[in-house]
C-alpha cells in the first residue's frame, strides 16, 4: 500500500492501481492509515506552496467536520497536511485524464453503423454528408481526416455527397474496392456478404479501383461499374437514365435469385421474409421494389412469381 500512495502522489497509478489503492484504503483503520501518510508527508519532497488555499481550506473543514469527536488530533492534523499535498497530483490526475481521453478519442476511430431496417446520415467533417442504409458501417478518424485525404472504410450501401476540396481527395476503403473523388454524388453499394460491388456516378467524377486485380477505371456521370469479389474485374456501362435506387426509395435487382431479394428486403425492412417453395429461391428477378412500404414490396414480388404473402407478427411468407 506504501508504494501504491507513493505512486498516486507521483501520477503514475494504473486504473487497476487505483482501485486496488482504493479498496485498501477502505479496508485500512484510520489510525493505520494516518501513519502511512505521516511517513509518506515525512519522505515526500513536494512544494506545498503551490497548493490552492481555498481549496486547502475547504478540505481541512471537510476534514473536520468528518473526524470529528471520532478522532484524536493528531490524526486530523496528520490528515490536514496530507490533503494539502495531495490536492496537486490530484487536479494533475484529472488534467492527464481528460487529456488522455480527448487523445483516445481522436485516435479511435468513428463509427456510424445500422442494423436492420435501420438508416442514418452522417455529416463528415468536412461537410459531406453521406446517408447509409441497412446493415451497413462507416468508420474514420477524426485525428487523420481532412489531413492529407479524407479516408473512410465502409461496408454496406450508401449515398454519397462528397464536397470538392482538391487539395484533400475523399478516398473510400473496402476490402474489395477503393475509390477515390474531389467533390461528387454517387452511390455505392459494397457488402461483404455479396459478390460484387456497384458505383452508380451522378455527378462529377470517380477514379474507381480493385485491389485484387489492380485495375483502375474512371468514371463519369450516368456510369455504372461492377467489380466481381472473386476475380477483381471492372465492369462499366453507360445508363440513359439514372437507375431506381435505395436513395431514390426503391430497392433494385438485376437477374437476384429470389433468395438473395427475400434478404435484402427483410434487411431492408427490419423483418423476416421467407419462401415456402424452396425451388422458387433459385429463380432471378429483376426490378425494382419500394423501399418504403413493405406491403408494395411483397406484393409485387408474389404477381412476379404468383405467390401470396402470410404475416405471422414480423414473419412474412410467401407461398
Amino acid at each position: 500500500m506504501k508504494q501504491l500512495i507513493k505512486k498516486y502522489r507521483n501520477n503514475s497509478l494504473s486504473q487497476q492501481e487505483l482501485d486496488t489503492l482504493r479498496q485498501q484504503m477502505a479496508e485500512t483503520d484510520d489510525e493505520q492509515l494516518a501513519v502511512l501518510l505521516e511517513k509518506d508527508w515525512q519522505d515526500a519532497d513536494i512544494d506545498v506552496s503551490l497548493a490552492d488555499s481555498g481549496r486547502l481550506e475547504a478540505v481541512k473543514e471537510r476534514l473536520m467536520s468528518e473526524t470529528h469527536q471520532k478522532q484524536g488530533r493528531g490524526v486530523i492534523y496528520t490528515l490536514f497536511k496530507y490533503a494539502a499535498i495531495i490536492l496537486i497530483p490530484l487536479l494533475m490526475a484529472s488534467s492527464v485524464y481528460y487529456y488522455m481521453k480527448s487523445k483516445t478519442m481522436l485516435n479511435e476511430g468513428t463509427v456510424v453503423s445500422t442494423g436492420k431496417g435501420e438508416s442514418a446520415t452522417v455529416c463528415l467533417p468536412d461537410g459531406s454528408n453521406v446517408t447509409i442504409f441497412y446493415e451497413s458501417r462507416l468508420e474514420y478518424q477524426q485525428s487523420s481526416f481532412n489531413k492529407d485525404i479524407r479516408e473512410v472504410n465502409f461496408d454496406g450501401e450508401a449515398h454519397f455527397k462528397v464536397k470538392q476540396d482538391k487539395e484533400h481527395p475523399f478516398v473510400i476503403d473496402n476490402e474489395h474496392l477503393k475509390v477515390t473523388v474531389l467533390g461528387t454524388v454517387f452511390s455505392l453499394a459494397a457488402r461483404k456478404t455479396d459478390n460484387r460491388a456497384e458505383v452508380y456516378l451522378e455527378e462529377g467524377k470517380v477514379s474507381l479501383q480493385s485491389p485484387s486485380s489492380g485495375k483502375t477505371i474512371v468514371m463519369k456521370p450516368q456510369d455504372r461499374a461492377t467489380i466481381d469479389y472473386a476475380t477483381g474485374e471492372i465492369t462499366i456501362e453507360h445508363l440513359l437514365s439514372c437507375p431506381m435506387n435505395i436513395s431514390q426509395g426503391y430497392l433494385t435487382f438485376d437477374s437476384t435469385p429470389l433468395s438473395k431479394v427475400t434478404t435484402t428486403v427483410g434487411a431492408n425492412f427490419g423483418c423476416n421474409v421467407s419462401v415456402a417453395d424452396k425451388s422458387l429461391l433459385s429463380k432471378t428477378f429483376s426490378g425494382s421494389l419500394p423501399s418504403k412500404n413493405i406491403n408494395e414490396a411483397l406484393e409485387v414480388l408474389c404477381l412476379s412469381f404468383e405467390l401470396k404473402v402470410k404475416r405471422v407478427g414480423n414473419k412474412y411468407t410467401l407461398y
